[in-house]
């Protein structure tokens, strides 16, 4: 009887300690995520101070403590934007419980700095400004402000079509120009008299242009997009044994082109079907299956609004980009946008890059049409950055 009850005594122990076991394992091996106020997940990024600690034993140690400081403030760094614990429990042949945890940042060290340096006794001591976060997502949300010029529209009325189409042509296009004026974060430029001829604006120049000297070119500046709408109306015919049918189609395609390249940024196509009138054997059917002209006009202008949204849509998650340029006189880097295209001081600048995974810059001094920018790693040789594509983005 003893002998039964020390054996059940051993297999309730055993159990309950596999049971254990089994919760323990369960728990730690899910995933824990410590956040943190800066961390993000979205297409962002946050500025810290991290200050990383090795020691020193030796002066001869310094080179290696120094890195090993780097290596620390970079780590502490990346943990601040949140981390992921992963862990497991064990047990061994006795009952002694052991516990393992792996911790991994959550967010990437996008640019760093190097701010201050100093041996402190047995230590050496490295404090870093460090950007961490995401660039790989695609920002439509952005603040910037879209300087837009209109050009003179494309129109294409075909023969078979009713002749009272042709100044509604115009009315679509006056519509457009209108819905575009009234968004917010759109300034349009009115130059609808001009025909954009892109490679003429690129070949030429403008200092033995006799027209551009005299009158002047309107040109689209970087930063800067040209708009070109084309609106074409033609009439299409069905037919069947008892009935035939004409529809009025309407295909509008609107370009934007990038300034100073004129190279196509983005375009949009839609197509619309309207039926014009009814030829069957019934005269009634026919007089009332036929629209009105202000229905038919009216079932334009929205298609025309559709359009504009959508374009719009599209061209709010177009970023604000241009390149670098190097002036040697004051030794700074430029680029050609400014206020006029939403930047501020609160704005950033960043680029891919070779030691780190991006550059980042930030707004040094602002006018209208012009900033000048310098990386956040003073270390950097800002030549070898000339004639880089940077990219734009708000830091609140």
């Amino acid at each position: 009887m003893n002998i039964l009850s020390k054996n059940f005594k051993y297999y309730f122990q055993l159990i309950l300690i596999v049971f254990t076991l089994v919760i323990w394992v369960t728990i730690a091996l899910s995933d824990t995520v410590i956040p943190n106020k800066n961390s993000t997940e979205k297409d962002t990024i946050s500025f810290i101070l991290s200050t990383g600690r090795a020691s020193l034993n030796s002066p001869e140690d310094t080179d290696l403590a120094r890195r090993r400081a780097l290596e620390d403030a970079l780590y502490l760094a990346s943990i601040e934007g949140g981390a992921k614990i992963n862990g497991y429990s064990a047990i061994d042949s006795g009952t002694k419980l052991t516990e393992n945890f792996v911790v991994r940042p959550t967010t990437k060290i996008l640019d760093y700095a190097i701010t201050k340096e100093v041996i402190k006794e047995t230590h050496y001591e490295v404090t870093i400004k460090a950007a961490i976060g995401s660039l790989d997502n695609k920002n439509c949300s952005n603040n910037n402000i879209f300087n837009l010029i209109a050009y003179k529209p494309i129109f294409n009325l075909s023969n078979e079509s009713p002749a009272w189409l042709s100044p509604v042509l115009n009315e679509l296009f006056v519509e457009i120009i209108n819905d575009i004026n009234n968004r917010q974060n759109i300034e349009l430029f009115n130059s609808t008299d001009i025909e954009l001829n892109s490679s003429l604006l690129k070949n030429i120049n403008d200092d033995y242009d006799y027209t551009s000297l005299t009158l002047g070119r309107t040109r689209t500046e970087v930063g800067s997009f040209a708009y070109v709408p084309t609106i074409k109306m033609y009439v299409d015919n069905k037919s069947s044994a008892l009935n035939n049918e004409t529809f009025l189609i309407m295909e509008i395609t609107s370009n934007l082109y990038e300034g100073f390249t004129y190279k196509r940024s983005s375009s949009k196509s839609h197509k619309i079907s309207l039926k014009l009138s009814n030829r069957s054997p019934w005269r009634t059917v026919n007089v009332l299956s036929k629209p009105s002209r202000k229905l038919i006009v009216e079932a334009l202008k929205k298609s025309i609004k559709k359009h504009v949204d959508s374009l719009l849509s599209d061209l709010d998650c177009q970023p604000l980009t241009a390149n670098l340029k190097f002036e040697n006189q004051i030794k700074k880097l430029k680029v050609n946008i400014g206020k006029k295209h939403g930047l501020s001081f609160n704005s950033i600048a960043f680029t891919r890059g070779t030691n780190t995974p991006w550059v980042i810059f930030k707004v040094d001094d602002l006018d209208n049409n012009n900033a000048i920018l310098s990386p956040i790693d003073q270390r950097r040789d800002i030549k070898e950055l000339d004639g880089k594509l940077v990219e734009f983005m708000e830091v609140l």
